[in-house]
């Protein structure tokens, strides 16, 4: 999945990235006020939901959670301690009309912007890790692990956007390591919920509202504790806790104002738009979620099923009433990209009744999301059309493949490599094992 997100990359080639980035650089600088240049967008005064920055009177400033810049620290501070200029001078070409590859060329070799485009590529590689452990953790057939690997690494949209460095990563790779805590949880008591509190509370500092997302893992949490006979307060109170330090620190740092993006009428287009739309409907863009229920309904009688089933209907209601429903420079729900863990392990709980289903839907959700996988988002015309069909016009207009994916080829290569020989290596193992 690693190789996948690296031969897949584009790098920093939005606005809504680069904001992020120039945030961590102004931290290796001493200073929280971002270099960028927005040339002739508008900025608000305050910070706004679904704004990228804020004019606070001595300089623009991020209007996002600090999760991912705080992310992207590491990666992007040593360049700016060896004396590179800030990096907002290359990032303001985002903010003009132009031609993608213009825009694109003076970030190419600028060490921060390559550094911050691995966190999709590890993102990805970790969220798929974390799925496998869970659905081992369930003691799933090998075959419906791997078809369930298959679904989430190639037939959805995590193919399209491993290569990316959208907020929408991280949160999947910590939702996905929260889903296989609680699984763990419920299979041995004596694991700490400290670490599936960590995993939300950081979370919730990349995205504020992946705090209702956590509420179906704290009932998780109690009913896995009723279940093994114990208090379940003590477990609760440390998920609850990195939970509180998190939105503790969003308060701090002084929350958006709502800008009304968020109105229950938009749920009347954005709901079904989130679930059937070809512009970016879930079951278009995953279409093995269309078994997920299935598999769902054999999960019904652990604690489990409250995260499973749970997160999911919270993120279609919050992103389904937003008004930016459909993402905007997407391909797919990008939105809904943190649900495809808790949909793909709901799959494979199944996937050994619908063997053949399965292997369809897994090939058209591939088909759906390569052309996605290829190309800067930039690219894709954005259309109001509810039934825009999307992924058809991206296959007619055969898009050209970005230079950020022929550069990374090789170590896409090399890591292929080494995944092959791993495989190997272990099936060597298994077969000396059974001969024994």
């Amino acid at each position: 999945m690693l190789a996948i997100g690296l031969l897949t990359t584009r790098g920093v080639s939005t606005l809504d990235e680069a904001v992020h980035l120039d945030r961590a650089d102004a931290w290796a600088g001493g200073t929280d006020t971002l270099s960028i240049d927005p040339a002739e967008l508008w900025v608000p005064t305050a910070p706004m939901a679904g704004g990228l920055f804020y004019d606070a009177g001595d300089g623009l400033r991020s209007a996002s959670p600090p999760g991912l810049a705080a992310i992207a620290f590491p990666l992007v501070a040593p360049a700016r301690w060896l004396g590179r200029e800030p990096v907002g001078a290359s990032l303001g070409a985002l903010a003009r009309e132009g031609p993608v590859e213009a825009t694109l060329r003076d970030l190419r070799h600028d060490p921060r912007a390559l550094g911050f485009s691995l966190i999709g590529p590890v993102c990805a590689a970790l969220t798929l890790l974390f799925f496998l452990l869970a659905a081992r953790g369930l003691e799933l057939s090998t075959r419906a692990q791997l078809l369930g690997a298959a679904a989430l690494a190639l037939g959805s949209p995590l193919l399209v956007y491993a290569g990316t460095c959208w907020t929408q990563l991280p949160v999947t790779a910590l939702l996905a390591f929260a889903l296989w805590q609680t699984v763990e949880r419920d299979r041995r008591s004596g694991l700490r919920a400290t670490a599936l509190g960590l995993a939300l509370g950081l979370a919730v500092l990349v995205r504020a509202e992946c705090l209702l997302f956590a509420i179906p893992f704290g009932v998780a949490t109690y009913r896995t504790e009723h279940r093994w006979r114990r208090t379940p307060s003590r477990a609760l109170a440390r998920v609850i806790l990195p939970l509180a330090l998190a939105v503790g620190g969003l308060v701090l740092l002084g929350l958006p104002a709502s800008g009304g993006g968020w109105r229950p009428s938009n749920l009347l287009v954005g709901l079904p738009g989130s679930l059937i739309s070809p512009r970016a409907g879930l079951l278009v863009y995953a279409p093995f979620a269309a078994l997920s229920g299935s598999g769902a309904a054999t999960l019904r009688d652990r604690p489990l099923i409250w995260p499973l089933v749970g997160v999911p209907a919270i993120a279609l209601g919050v992103y389904g009433g937003w008004f930016d429903w459909h993402a905007s420079l997407a391909y797919g729900p990008r939105l809904l990209l943190p649900v495809l863990p808790m949909l793909a392990l709901a799959f494979a709980a199944s996937a050994d009744r619908w063997p053949r289903a399965s292997f369809g839907l897994i090939a058209l959700g591939f088909g759906i999301a390569l052309p996605g996988a290829l190309i800067v988002h930039a690219r894709v015309p954005e259309a109001d059309a509810f039934w825009d069909p999307t992924p058809l016009r991206a296959w007619a207009t055969a898009p050209a493949v970005d230079w950020m994916i022929l550069e990374s080829a090789p170590v896409a290569a090399a890591l292929l490599v080494v995944a092959a020989a791993g495989l190997l290596w272990e099936r060597r193992r298994a077969l000396i094992g059974k001969s024994a």
